[in-house]
């Protein structure tokens, strides 16, 4: 992997440097090893620095939290309105570095009131967009919403695929083939064929 140290620095501000090395630390090596020395270390700037940008470490942890869940959001919403939006969705969560980004900070908010607070606020952001486009994609494939509420959907699809994220990470992996395949059948049931695009069955009626 390319150190962050080793980017020009005419790329990127020092404050995103900084932000980028605390993300990279905490992906690798855990949210205890991202400190200042150590963030500073890998941005290539004087620990002091740190500071100067960030005058607590919950103010970078914060940063580096806010730039990923505004990307994950973004990242979501283009998933959902993709062709195959169950499957993208799918994908999406269990991407592992996102993933376990996340989870690093839920360790890390168990200590900390704040950073608890922001990912509640933005959990519940990320889900409330999963919920409205669920809810469109499966009336648009006459699913039954009764058997199949969109909100227990989205929890459901999270769940499983950050739990496969977590045992991967602790080396367990009993049971993952399996689940994977589950979820891959389930969500075939409704797109496969993927579903023609708007521009399609447009065509098709003119």
């Amino acid at each position: 992997m390319v150190k962050l140290m080793d980017r020009p620095g005419r790329d990127s501000t020092t404050r995103e440097l900084l932000i980028a090395a605390t993300s990279q630390i905490m992906v690798e090596e855990g949210y205890a090893a991202a400190t200042s020395r150590r963030v500073a270390a890998l941005a290539g700037v004087k620990p002091a620095l740190v500071h100067y940008y960030f005058p607590t470490m919950d103010e970078l942890y914060l940063a580096v939290f806010r730039i990923g869940a505004t990307i994950y959001l973004d990242r979501q919403q283009q998933a959902l309105a993709s062709d195959r939006p169950l499957h993208a969705l799918w994908e999406t969560i269990t991407a592992p570095k996102d993933t376990r980004l996340l989870l690093e900070f839920m360790g890390l908010a168990n200590h900390r009131k704040e950073i608890r607070a922001e990912i509640a606020a933005w959990s519940q952001r990320w889900r409330e967009q999963q919920i409205t486009a669920l809810n469109f994609i499966v009336r648009e494939h006459d699913v039954d919403t009764d058997d199949f509420p969109p909100a227990a959907l989205a929890v459901i699809i999270a769940a499983i695929g950050r739990t496969l994220i977590l045992e991967q990470g602790l080396g367990a992996t009993g049971g993952h083939d399996e689940a994977v395949a589950l979820v891959h059948r389930f969500l075939d049931r409704f797109e496969m064929p993927p579903p023609k695009t708007r521009a399609s069955r447009t065509a098709e009626s003119g």
